[in-house]
Parts: C-alpha cells; structure tokens; sequence
C-alpha cells in the first residue's frame, strides 16, 4: 500500500458525499425548515382551539345561569303558593290575553283549598327542566294524600326574567317510537316513562287476550300518545287499530305510576271491546236476550284480568277457571244475537245448565235489574218471559209487580244454593241483597227448557 495525498483524500471524500447525497448539513436545515412548518398549523389549531374552549365555557357559565334563574324562578313562585300571597303569585304569570290570568287566579284559589285540608305539600322540587333558547319546560312535584304528583310548567324568558307562560305542547321533546310483539307506541320525549309502563303492560294484554279469545295473529295495534289536555282516550275515526291516548302530563300526573289505574281501566275496556268485535265478527245481541248479558260480560271479563281488578263477572270466572280460559274464546264465538245460556252446555260438554261449575251470581243479578228496565219500558211480553208462568201462583206475582212500577232499589245476588224443586226441576235459591239497607231476600229461579226462570 503506498502513501496517499491530501488531495487524494478529499477528492475520494467529495466522491462519497456526491453518491449518498445531500450534505448532512443541508438535510438538517432542510429538516428544520419541516418541523417549522408543522409547528405552524399546531399552534394556530391550539390557538383556536383554546379560544373555542373558553367560548364554550363561557356559554356553559351563561347557559348555567340562565338555567339557574330558571330554578330560582320557579322555587321563588312555588314559595308564593306556599304563603298564600296571590299577587306575588300572578306577578310570575306572562301572557298576551286575559284568559291566563283567570285560570291562574282559579289555580291559585284550588291550592288554598287543598292547603285548608292539609291533603298538599308543595315540595317544589323540579323533577325536570329543559331549556330551549327563551323557552323552558319544567315539572314541578307536588305531593297529595302522601302520593307523588308532578305538573308540567311552561316558561319564557322575558328581559325582566323567567316568566309562567300558557302551555306551549310544541315542545314536548323529540319524537319517540317503542316497539313490541304487536304493539307500536309513538309518543314525545316528556311521555317516555308512561310510554315505557305501557309498553311491558299493553303487550300482556294483548297476549292474554289473543290467548283467551283465539284472535290468532296478535293485531298491529298501534298507540299514539298526544300532549293535548281536550284530547279523550279512544279509536281513531279513520283508523281500527290506533288508539289515541291523551298524556297525563298536561294536568296532574302521578310521579311514581304514569300508569294509573283509571288510564289503564279506561284502554283496558277500549282494547277488551275491540278483540270481542272482532273474534265476533261483530255480533250485535238483540235485547233482552241472553246474548246481550254474556257478550257484555265477557267484555268485563277481560277488562278484569288486564287490569287486575275484580269487575265482579261471576260466571265468566268460573267458566274460564273451570273449563280454561279458551272456553271464553269458545262461548263468545258460539253466540248468536239472540242466544239464550244453554249455549254454555255446548261449551262445557255439560248435558244441562244445572250440572255446569258455574257461578250463576250476576247473571241473575242482571235479570233481576231486567225486570225493572222491562217494566219502565213498558215491555209486557219480554218481562213476562223472565218468569215460570206456568204456575199461576208465579204469574199472579209477576203481573203485581209489573203493574207496581220499577222499583228503585238495586237488588244484588250474593250466593245461590243449587235444589231440586217438588216436582224433580232444578232450581237456584238466591239471596239477594236489597242495595243500602241490611235487608236481604230470597228469590227462586226455575231451571225450565235450559232457562232459569223466576219462580217466586
């Protein structure tokens, strides 16, 4: 190997950097130039995005106090009714007709009177409040006989404040659908939790119904939940299937059940009608027959066990706890508008009336209150089949009431003991209790050609 020149060096030097490229120095000043311009964009996007936050804080704070003027507004107008102070009450009210003023004037006097018999607690507690620009729903909890109310408050937001304004049912919350087997239910934001109890509630119904009747397929039934106080609960005119129901929450609604047992009594007696007419095919029972009582209480029947109350529809009960709910489905299929109850013995297998598990109860309480619409109707003829009249004893005695007049005491039959009559006949000893007295009395009925008959 022999000695090598500076010059060498260098030149071999130059030759290297020109095949790996640019000079390091210029790469780091190239990468330099890079980080500057990264950095540029990043700090104008914190910049903005810091100027965004404060924004945003600075509308939380105003919306914060805007809501807290709310709150403020509305304890400061429950403690008025608290106190009875009518004019600091009406001072809270905003509105550009009289109208408003009346009803609040009347509000107040009705949250005197419930004041006197110590049955209210104003609580002022807000349940809920929702802002939307100058407007503001609020629902306020009022406690009665130890239950839980709330009211749905409207307010705007004038320059001198929050004021109560009229009922603004445009703003109810967005529009909402719950769905289940059968069942569609459209409602607002406010109606979330009755729509919610209604749903799980409903879709038993429909089911124990369906089951019961033999309806097959479950109906599309669908439920619209409307925030409008003249609304009342029923069918839509153009529509067999959409059930209208008025929201509670535009007048005093229970806290804890939006589902109370008079809205639930209410849709169980609409939907328990509309499953009969239809397994029916709409049988109209021609009055007075047989039919018209037993389509009436297998109605009552079913509004019973939907909304788990006793209708006191004696011998539907018995009929389905004895022979299974179907044989309901069974009857009310096998009716003709002028079936008379021997139409029970081909839907209990039983060779006579007399020989069915069955509780005769309000059957015979119904024709015991026949007797009285019969006479008012001055309808000799269907009256007169009400009784055994081939005994003129029982004749005699039907004529003499017919001719007394209708007779105002409800008369009620609390038990039957089944007998056999002197001449081998069937026959039901009723008591029968005489309606606000501690009177009772007994009343025969005569089992003749599978009818009971009066027989006393």
């Amino acid at each position: 190997m022999g000695l090598r020149l500076d010059w060498e060096i260098e030149s071999e030097d130059r030759h290297i950097r020109q095949e790996s490229g640019e000079d390091p120095e210029a790469r780091r000043q190239r990468r330099r130039r890079r980080l500057r311009l990264l950095l540029i964009p990043l700090i104008l996007i914190g910049i903005v995005a810091g100027i965004v936050g404060g924004i945003l804080l600075r509308l939380r704070d105003v919306e914060a106090r805007i809501e807290q003027a709310l709150i403020d507004t509305v304890d400061a107008e429950v403690a008025t009714l608290r106190i009875g102070d009518e004019q600091g009450f009406l001072n809270f009210q905003r509105s550009a007709t009289d109208a408003w003023y009346t009803a609040q004037q009347e509000a107040f006097a009705y949250y005197q009177t419930l004041k006197i018999s110590d049955s209210i607690r104003l609580t002022g507690q807000i349940v809920d409040a929702v802002v939307d620009g100058s407007r503001a729903r609020v629902q306020v909890q009022e406690i009665i006989d130890n239950a839980p109310y709330v009211r749905t408050w409207f307010y705007w937001r004038y320059e001198d404040g929050w004021r109560h304004v009229p009922p603004d049912y445009t703003f109810w919350g967005e529009a909402r659908t719950l769905e289940a087997d059968g069942l569609t239910i459209h409602y607002g934001a406010v109606d979330e939790s009755l729509a919610q109890a209604m749903r799980a509630t409903v879709e038993g119904w429909l089911q124990t119904g369906c089951a019961s009747l033999g309806c097959g397929e479950l109906p599309a039934l669908r439920i619209e939940i409307a925030p409008d106080p003249g609304l009342k609960t029923g069918w839509a005119a153009d529509d067999d299937w959409l059930l209208r129901v008025r929201s509670p929450y535009t007048g005093l609604a229970r806290m804890d059940a939006p589902f109370d047992f008079s809205l639930q009594f209410e849709m169980a007696n609409l939907l328990a009608e509309r499953l009969v007419a239809v397994v029916s095919n709409g049988l109209q029972p021609v009055y007075p027959a047989d039919a018209y009582y037993l389509r009436s209480s297998i109605v009552s029947w079913l509004v019973g066990r939907f909304a788990a109350v006793n209708t006191n529809a004696f011998l539907l009960t018995s009929l389905a706890q004895n022979y299974g709910d179907a044989a309901v489905g069974a009857l009310l299929r096998s009716l003709a508008p002028e079936s008379d109850a021997s139409v029970l013995n081909g839907v209990t297998g039983s060779a006579t009336l007399a020989q069915a598990d069955l509780d005769w109860r309000d059957f015979l309480t119904w024709r015991l209150a026949l007797e009285g619409e019969l006479i008012q109707r001055a309808d000799e003829g269907n009256y007169l089949a009400l009784y055994d009249t081939r005994d003129e004893t029982v004749r005699s005695l039907a004529y003499e009431r017919y001719n007394a007049g209708p007779v105002t005491q409800s008369r009620v039959v609390v038990s039957t003991t089944p007998e056999m009559g002197p001449d081998g006949a069937y026959q039901l000893r009723a008591v029968v209790q005489i309606s606000d007295t501690d009177q009772r009395e007994e009343v025969l009925f005569r089992l003749v050609g599978e009818r009971w008959l009066r027989a006393n």
